[in-house]
């Protein structure tokens, strides 16, 4: 159970990591966006690692509720990085003066 736990920890911060970067793809351009985009990406770093450490501790186990939690990490860690490379185009289009 503790296990469970920790998985749906897990996938709650891999949710606000995810959704966290496209917010500030909208906010004004400027070092604030910038040092936003690069704690975002040091997030997702530390979520791969979290990771890690799920895989090994659903490895020996048979609980399908673990597997699907990490799964679903993972699934998680993939759409922040995917929401991270958004705003950082979003980002660099705003410092460039493109209306787009």
């Amino acid at each position: 159970m503790t296990l469970l736990r920790s998985g749906v920890v897990a996938c709650s911060l891999f949710a606000l990591v995810a959704t966290a970067p496209a917010g500030y793809a909208l906010a004004d351009s400027g070092g604030h966006v910038k040092e936003t985009i690069k704690h975002a990406k040091e997030g997702v770093e530390h979520e791969k690692e979290a990771i890690k450490h799920l895989e090994e501790a659903v490895k020996g186990s048979n609980d399908p509720h673990a597997k699907e939690a990490l799964e679903h990490a993972k699934e998680a860690v993939k759409h922040a990085e995917e929401s991270l490379a958004h705003a950082e185009q979003a980002s660099s289009k705003k410092g460039k003066g493109s209306s787009k």
